[in-house]
């Protein structure tokens, strides 16, 4: 992804032709560091990757059918003949939910199988956020994961990277359920080895560990792709059936995890899942390329038991 030293407002006036839409393609497209920088009604300002982000519309030109309720949901829109659903940041994490005319673009993610529209006071820019330069924000809110710092105009300001997978459970609250349910359908696996898995999100760690005890299987979980590295250095490779990891992560990114795993000559035999809601075919070209055998997304808990049955040593 191309990092922008200019607003998101400046690109678009620059185009007058296009007003409802951004492509965020580049050649870097499958750069998992590559985050979009957008301000909340707070004045805080709060980043999603771009590799989850489809475009952006200019909130004013999309027709929106309402919802009459007061919940999280705005409505419905029809985005490029796919109906999707609308809500707003500022609702969803808690603040002051601003005069309608105040919002002025629509993220358009599509992970974990839903197409979801975020709508936003007013995008920044696109920047570069080292996964070593986050910090750990999950204990202080549970609907962000990191905090970090980036360069607004000619100041440093703090920015929180908000928790997709919370945001996908809280908008589609079945999937939670749905997840938990797939899980009673699965049934145990004989492997007397070591499943090795990594995710930041706090929430699939915690159904991803509901699935790993429904199979019957040996695992440990670890906060970060570091973390992980850092613990095989003390499991003899023999003991390892699989591994499987996030990409979005601090400190070490899952694509960083396959890098080092695939150095090591002794992990050669040993597969590797990615998990994730990051849907770039660029991106998963690439890591399917570094040595992953599998990409599957995120909270589908059949397909994630058939990959590791699958994959499994």
């Amino acid at each position: 992804m191309q990092e922008y030293d200019e607003d998101i407002e400046e690109i678009l006036e620059d185009d007058d032709d296009e007003l409802d839409l951004i492509a965020l393609v580049s050649a870097n497209a499958n750069d998992t560091s590559q985050y979009l920088v957008f301000e909340g009604s707070d004045n805080q300002f709060y980043a999603k990757n771009v590799s989850k982000i489809k475009e952006l519309l200019v909130y004013k030109d999309i027709n929106i059918a309402r919802t009459n309720s007061d919940g999280l949901v705005v409505g419905t829109a029809d985005i490029r003949g796919n109906m999707t659903t609308i809500i707003n940041f500022d609702k969803w994490f808690g603040s002051e939910v601003l005069d309608d005319s105040a919002y002025e673009l629509i993220i358009l993610a599509h992970y974990g199988g839903h197409r979801l529209g975020i709508v936003v006071k007013r995008v920044e820019y696109i920047v570069n956020i080292p996964p070593d330069t986050m910090t750990d924000n999950s204990d202080n809110d549970d609907k962000t994961s990191f905090i970090t710092k980036v360069n607004i105009g000619k100041k440093k300001e703090l920015c929180l990277i908000f928790d997709s997978d919370k945001m996908l459970l809280d908008v589609f609250d079945t999937i939670d359920t749905q997840a938990m349910d797939d899980t009673q359908k699965i049934e145990e696996v004989n492997n007397d080895k070591l499943v090795l898995f990594a995710d930041d999100s706090r929430f699939i760690r915690k159904m991803t560990e509901s699935l790993f005890i429904k199979m019957g299987l040996k695992y440990k979980i670890y906060e970060n792709g570091q973390l992980l590295l850092e613990g095989i250095a003390n499991i003899p490779a023999e003991e390892i059936t699989l591994f499987i990891t996030d990409l979005e992560m601090p400190v070490l990114s899952g694509r960083e995890v396959i890098d080092n795993i695939r150095k090591d000559k002794k992990y050669n035999d040993i597969n590797i899942i990615v998990h994730t809601n990051m849907s770039n075919d660029t991106m998963a070209d690439s890591l399917l390329e570094a040595g992953a055998q599998d990409i599957i997304g995120k909270v589908n808990m059949l397909a994630l038991s058939e990959a590791i049955k699958k994959y499994m040593v």
